[in-house]
């Protein structure tokens, strides 16, 4: 039977993975946010199956996993492209402020 800190500890680590979805590290260092996001899900996922273990099969299955795997598809094609974006605004501000965007000969 699952108690009260069962259902805590699940909030937790969902707020966890939720937290860690925006946030200037995905601009500063994708790659360590990706990870970090990652190992916060993966956590997540765990707990999840194994409170889904303890219930023995009571829990149905709300949603097949074709379905899933297209609405995750989506959710990560989405997250790739605003990572990217901001990454490409970051460095075009960078080159704004350092002054190396400038062409032509020198002044």
């Amino acid at each position: 039977m699952l108690t009260q800190e069962d259902h805590m500890a699940l909030l937790a680590l969902a707020k966890r993975a939720i937290d860690l979805e925006t946030g200037p590290a995905w601009t500063r260092s994708p790659m360590k946010a990706a990870e970090t996001h990652g190992a916060a899900c993966d956590a997540l996922w765990q707990e999840l199956r194994r409170q889904i273990q303890e219930q023995a099969g009571a829990v149905p299955e709300i949603e097949p996993p074709s379905v899933l795997q297209k609405r995750l598809a989506t959710l990560l094609r989405g997250q790739i492209v605003t990572t990217v974006h901001n990454a490409i605004d970051e460095a075009l501000r960078d080159i704004e402020l350092d002054g190396s965007g400038e062409t032509g000969g020198n002044q």
